[in-house]
């Protein structure tokens, strides 16, 4: 069984029901429905800002309602010692991602789960991390 994280972007998609995306992410969502999905705690705190800054009960429920059929992944010390690599070596080379998209990602490598973006360009330089892009058909 694999691991498959959805990014903050992919759940943002399905959540407001973008139909340009959210029919191709709702099909690979089916296809891969006998692997373990997640979102990262990190996701979850991105989510629930997003919610908090629109000040919508709508929206936190279509959130709630979204984030209570997916796994929880935490950030673990192993997640710590890869978030500690990953930002050492992009730190080394002068081209530092954002904090949350290294957390993110130091979640996935920790776990051996694929990261699920659209967001390819924040992710692509982090090695060892596995991407996907499930708004494409």
């Amino acid at each position: 069984m694999k691991k498959y994280v959805l990014d903050t972007c992919i759940c943002s998609y399905v959540i407001k029901q973008k139909p340009e995306m959210a029919e191709a992410i709702a099909g690979n969502i089916i296809k891969h429905e006998n692997d373990k999905l997640f979102i990262t705690i990190f996701n979850h705190a991105e989510l629930f800002t997003g919610v908090m800054l629109k000040e919508s009960p709508k929206l936190r429920k279509a959130v709630e309602n979204f984030v209570e059929r997916l796994n929880i992944m935490h950030f673990t010390e192993k997640a710590s010692f890869e978030y500690a690599k990953i930002r050492s070596e992009l730190q080394k080379k002068g081209d530092l991602s954002d904090d949350m998209d290294m957390l993110i990602a130091a979640c996935c490598v920790a776990e051996n789960a694929t990261l699920i973006t659209h967001n390819v360009k924040h992710f692509f330089k982090i090695k060892k991390l596995k991407l996907e892009d499930w708004t494409v058909v």
